[in-house]
């Protein structure tokens, strides 16, 4: 008797652990981080806001996170009146990665809801003296938002173009063709 007693405390002290632990306290252990409820919007200004909810991270955590993005630039020269020169001397494309980091915390429930935006790159100085470079398109492709903490990634799909209407382009009618000097289309988010 002695010895089955022993079996069943040993069993017993074995299942204790498992026991004990709560549902929340099992979900807890196996989080999932995930990116949900993402929305990119292209500014007047020729920014990209992306607004995003990651779930599933520890409560309190401090997260750091990326986002990354291909961006193509197209200038235009104009004058101080308003009007655009319609040369292709007069136009620039400026192509570069632009990247922005932060570090944010995890709220109780172990999520996050943050935004980013990246800035689209300057144009150096290539129009005449009475003349100024004027952002007419913008183009973000490959957008990636990464958790670096996590090793979480996920990858915006499609291309974010618009055309831009400002006071030296309110009509947004004049860049009518791609980066390779083909004629272009209306160039939309798509």
């Amino acid at each position: 008797m002695g010895r089955t007693i022993r079996l069943v405390m040993l069993a017993a002290l074995a299942a204790a652990p498992l026991l004990a632990a709560s549902p929340a306290e099992a979900q807890r252990r196996e989080r999932n981080p995930v990116f949900r409820n993402l929305s990119v919007d292209i500014t007047r200004g020729g920014d990209l806001d992306v607004d995003f909810r990651e779930y599933g991270l520890a409560r309190g955590a401090n997260v750091e996170l990326r986002l990354r993005a291909e961006v193509r630039a197209v200038y235009r020269c104009a004058t101080r009146a308003g009007v655009v020169t319609g040369g292709q001397g007069d136009r620039r494309i400026v192509r570069q990665y632009v990247s922005e980091r932060s570090t944010l915390r995890a709220d109780r429930e172990g999520r996050i809801v943050g935004s980013f935006t990246l800035e689209a790159p300057p144009a150096a100085t290539f129009c005449s003296r009475d003349r100024r470079p004027v952002l007419v398109r913008v183009t973000f492709d490959d957008v990636t938002l990464r958790d670096v903490t996590n090793n979480v990634a996920v990858r915006l799909e499609g291309r974010y173009s618009e055309r831009l209407g400002n006071r030296y382009n309110p009509f947004v009618v004049f860049d009518r063709r791609d980066d390779d000097g083909d004629h272009g289309d209306r160039f939309r988010i798509e």
